[in-house]
């Protein structure tokens, strides 16, 4: 943007916030927490959906433990290891017992590979050490019952359902005490575990056993028992604040690790003993990411649920490190810094447990290792400070590319949104920075795409079109410009000669395209989204695709196949329709071109745009244009957002 612009963009923040000073600033709809809660792992049926059946977290110094629950809270003692796993107290499959690491340890990959859970748990058995695969957990014995044949076939292995009813076999002054006494009854056979139960003040220690699915089962268990050690009196354990002690191997089976098996009213919170620099807890599960802050792990909506409880303004420095790249400018740092601080207070308690998760379904928060000086810079700079529109909080948008000029809320969502109109957006960056590819013709007609620096010119055809070879061997020709979202045609030798017929830039956030989609594939895709939509079907093959209404910036709100409008909730669901080895298209703002002929016989379609994401509100990659050309986060903010504040 030239000078003048730049100047009058100043003179536009100097007169708003001036306005601002006059009538006194915004009155917050909400106030600023000190505290957020970051769902890792959370199921409540709405936004971000994922569990996993338990969790393994990590402290260079150890852990220290709280127990919180209906008797009280208390903190558990320390338990050596740099590692724990945790799960909920709720029935699972024993998949496998076997005193055959390296069978068990197959058996959990063959799990694995069929999308199962499976961990090994380390238990004594008549003075034989075991391993148990254990897979799921699930709150009733049916939901586990019904898994049994699946994960039967999956396996090769007969599994059993294992349940969360015991007895209590005594109460002990002491861990050690208790571990004695386990190694009895496990010496006869008796499956035994110590437990941690609160009673509001102070720990107690007792031996529970069994791991039963019905009072039969207890009752059996209880004979049993009483044969071997009739000196205990056996009974329903009636705490409802505690932890049964079992081990998992996590690496090494010669250095297992402790599991905390936690009551279902229950709930633990870790934090990661101090450590320099920072005390940081690490959570396998989630990519092994670390993160400031405690966690929190509790039964929530029938699911373990992990939350990451830490400062807003430090879980900012994971938000914009993960959301921006650190190293960009300082100004495109700080803005994105104040969106993301906006975004978080805005969507309150999301989640009941937890204000947000850490997907990019509110914004990316990837934790320690996405921060940077820069990236903490820019966030204490900006401490505290929000969007606000008449008085309230706005929703804070912000995606990777606006593909030149950013969007109008009437072609996301089908209705206006008052501070977001469509401005230029300086978005080239990623194109100037991208690869070179060809498009090329074999000789027997096929078309394709390879990467230029994988071939060698040669010399022209007649017509002028160049002539090149496969200068390496096993060359992959793709169906477009870019190595992740298009897939293999087929390889070729090195030798192989090809026509050039254009060149374009490796897919980026500016410029990309889709497809070619066969007419076949294109008729599957508009027909189910017809019928979801309780819409007309697409009669026959697709044969005509066309766009019939852009809004404003350009973006695609309406479309026709073969004539017959196609039915979306809103426009931005035309990203998502038209899908490609599960891929979307990246924006709304692209053009249909449709390929005559070909191998296959018949249009083919193929989809060129332009941006990456919805489009509504600041394009990061236009911020750091701007913040490049000298332009500050509050003038950027109100470049993308108009008739705004930005206050504390």
């Amino acid at each position: 943007m030239d000078d003048m612009k730049k100047k009058w963009m100043g003179k536009v923040l100097s007169v708003s916030l001036m306005t601002v000073a006059l009538m006194g600033g915004p009155a917050p709809a909400e106030a600023a927490s000190e505290h957020i809660r970051v769902a890792l792992f959370v199921d409540t049926g709405k936004g971000y959906r994922g569990v996993v059946p338990s969790v393994t977290l990590t402290a260079e110094k150890g852990m220290e433990v709280t127990l919180a629950g209906p008797e009280g809270k208390i903190e558990l003692p320390e338990l050596k290891g740099e590692a724990a796993r945790y799960r909920v107290d709720e029935y699972h499959l024993i998949v496998a017992q076997t005193p055959d690491w390296n069978q068990a340890q197959q058996i959990a990959q063959l799990l694995s590979q069929r999308k199962y859970e499976g961990s090994i748990q380390v238990a004594k058995r008549g003075g034989q050490t075991v391993y148990q695969v254990v897979s799921g957990t699930y709150d009733t014995y049916q939901a586990a019952a019904n898994q049994v044949a699946a994960v039967a076939q999956a396996t090769g292995q007969k599994p059993v359902v294992q349940g969360p009813l015991r007895l209590e076999a005594g109460q002990f002054k002491s861990l050690s005490e208790v571990q004695k006494w386990q190694e009895s009854f496990e010496q006869k056979g008796i499956p035994a575990y110590p437990v941690l139960l609160s009673n509001g003040e102070k720990v107690k220690y007792a031996v529970w056993i069994g791991d039963e699915v019905s009072q039969e089962a207890l009752a059996a268990l209880a004979r049993k028992a009483s044969s071997a050690f009739p000196n205990f009196s056996y009974k329903a354990p009636d705490s409802q604040s505690y932890v049964v002690l079992k081990q998992d191997v996590y690496g090494s089976p010669d250095e297992p690790i402790w599991k905390y098996v936690f009551s279902p009213q229950a709930k633990l919170t870790v934090e990661a003993k101090k450590a320099e620099p920072e005390a940081l807890i690490g959570v396998v599960e989630r990519e092994q990411r670390t993160y400031r802050g405690e966690m929190e792990l509790s039964e929530y909506n029938g699911h373990l649920t992990v939350v990451n409880e830490l400062p807003l303004e430090e879980y900012l420095y994971g938000v914009v490190g993960s959301e921006m790249a650190p190293g960009w400018p300082l100004e495109a740092l700080k803005t994105q810094a104040v969106l993301s601080r906006t975004r978080a207070l805005w969507q309150g308690n999301k989640y009941g447990i937890a204000n947000v998760s850490d997907t990019v379904t509110e914004q990316a928060y990837y934790g320690y290792g996405k921060e940077s000086e820069d990236v903490r810079e820019a966030v204490d700079e900006t401490a505290g400070e929000v969007i606000y529109y008449q008085g309230k909080l706005v929703e804070s948008l912000f995606y990777s590319n606006a593909g030149g000029m950013t969007a109008d809320g009437t072609e996301v969502w089908g209705n206006p949104v008052p501070y977001l109109r469509p401005v230029e957006s300086d978005d080239t960056y990623p194109l100037e920075a991208a690869s070179l590819w060809y498009r090329v013709k074999l000789a027997d007609g096929t078309i394709g795409y390879v990467r230029s620096d994988l071939v060698r010119l040669t010399g022209t055809e007649a017509n002028g079109a160049r002539i090149a070879v496969i200068t390496t061997e096993n060359t992959n020709l793709r169906t477009g410009p870019s190595t992740t979202t298009h897939r293999v045609l087929s390889t070729l030798p090195s030798g192989a000669e090809v026509t050039i017929l254009s060149e374009e830039a490796e897919e980026n956030a500016y410029a990309w395209t889709r497809g070619p989609f066969t007419s076949a594939e294109l008729t599957a895709l508009l027909n189910a989204n017809q019928d979801k939509n309780k819409a007309p079907r697409i009669q026959g093959n697709v044969t005509s695709l066309k766009v019939t209404k852009r809004g404003p910036s350009g973006r695609v709100i309406a479309m026709e196949a073969n004539g017959v409008q196609i039915a979306v909730p809103s426009p931005d669901a035309f990203r998502s329709l038209f899908q490609q080895g599960g891929s979307p298209l990246r924006s709304t703002k692209f053009d249909v071109e449709v390929i005559q002929g070909g191998k296959q016989g018949g249009p083919q379609f193929l989809f060129r745009g332009y941006g990456f994401g919805h489009g509504l509100g600041v394009s990061q990659y236009g911020a750091r244009a701007m913040a490049e050309k000298g332009y500050d986060y509050l003038q950027i903010l109100q470049h993308y957002y108009q008739d705004v504040t930005i206050d504390k």
